[in-house]
């Protein structure tokens, strides 16, 4: 039961940290975008 719940928070953690990475990428890429957008 307590390996469950470890399992549990070991996988919301990892996703935590997925959601994280993902919003620092998407931050990074978005002006890149914007960037290429503006350029003609």
């Amino acid at each position: 039961m307590q390996r469950r719940r470890a399992k549990a928070i070991a996988i919301a953690q990892t996703e935590a940290l997925k959601a994280r990475l993902l919003l620092a990428a998407g931050l990074l890429l978005l002006p890149a975008l914007l960037l290429l957008l503006i350029s003609p």
